[in-house]
């Protein structure tokens, strides 16, 4: 690559190896002369830019006033409309919210100082992505991957890091491994419908198993040893298919999933006491390839 304001200066030896000559007469300041064939000894009058000297020729590349462009081009498609939303997280004060867009899923990231601060910010989040002519029309699906400082991990977090890199079957079991690690889905007791708290825990799922949708996803629901055999296999039924449910509410396909209680007979802890039947009560998330 020549820059061809630079290439007529003393003792650049690849003007001589290449047989050409200097051409007389003055130069504008943003042009350069250069010599066509050497039996014409014909000057032509270049504009300053980038170019290539190929088979005994010059080919433009990049003009200033193009390179301009294509830096701008660049620039807007490496930040796009995601970066349209980002610059509105700034504007409205959240300098270290950001924000990861793939297919129909958005999950809102960072790490906020405390949990109003995350509130309000992922309700400036939502109002950004929605008020978008892009992020309104594709994204049915936002995700909370707020963290809080010193404190609890945003839900999302695994997802957002599915959602940059590549879908296998392992990458997508390790991301609802780690969604649900530490965490339960809740329930109040002896029933089987969701409780608020773990909404956004399970549009994380949701997300997950949109991306993996090459996979099936098995909802399995476990109860404590607390009840009769009978009882704990219905309301671990309820529980799965409670969950089952929300996710198809979300966006995932139905035949995607399956929902199986498995009462009380796959225990994590055999112990009888409150921790015990903290470990066993729970819900679990299993990616299988579709048959």
């Amino acid at each position: 690559m020549v820059k061809m304001d630079q290439f007529l200066r003393p003792g650049v030896a690849s003007v001589a190896l290449l047989g050409l000559v200097a051409c007389g007469g003055d130069k504008p300041a943003d042009t350069a002369q250069v010599p066509v064939a050497e039996d014409s000894l014909e000057c032509v009058t270049l504009p300053e830019g980038m170019y290539a000297f190929e088979n005994g020729k010059f080919t433009a590349t990049v003009l200033p006033q193009q390179q301009a462009q294509a830096g701008e081009q660049v620039t807007r498609a490496s930040n796009g409309w995601v970066g349209d939303i980002e610059n509105a997280f700034t504007g409205a004060g959240y300098t270290w919210m950001g924000f990861v867009a793939r297919e129909n899923i958005g999950v809102v990231t960072g790490v906020a100082p405390d949990a109003d601060t995350k509130r309000r910010a992922l309700e400036a989040a939502t109002t950004a992505i929605m008020a978008d002519p892009t992020g309104g029309t594709e994204i049915s699906l936002i995700v909370d991957g707020i963290s809080i400082a010193e404190a609890e991990r945003g839900p999302g977090e695994s997802l957002s890091a599915l959602a940059r890199g590549g879908i296998s079957q392992d990458a997508c079991q390790q991301a609802l491994n780690q969604t649900m690690e530490g965490q339960k889905i809740q329930f109040p007791t002896n029933r089987g419908d969701i409780s608020p708290v773990s909404m956004g825990l399970l549009d994380a799922v949701a997300g997950i198993s949109m991306l993996c949708d090459d996979f099936t996803v098995e909802v399995g629901s476990h109860t404590d040893s607390r009840g009769s055999d009978e009882y704990n296999l219905v309301l671990s039924q309820k529980r799965a298919d409670a969950v089952k449910q929300y996710l198809e509410e979300k966006g995932v396909a139905t035949d995607q999933l399956t929902a199986v209680g498995y009462g009380e007979g796959m225990p994590l802890d055999t112990a009888d006491n409150a921790e015990a039947w903290g470990r066993n009560s729970r819900t679990e998330f299993k990616i299988s390839r579709r048959p």
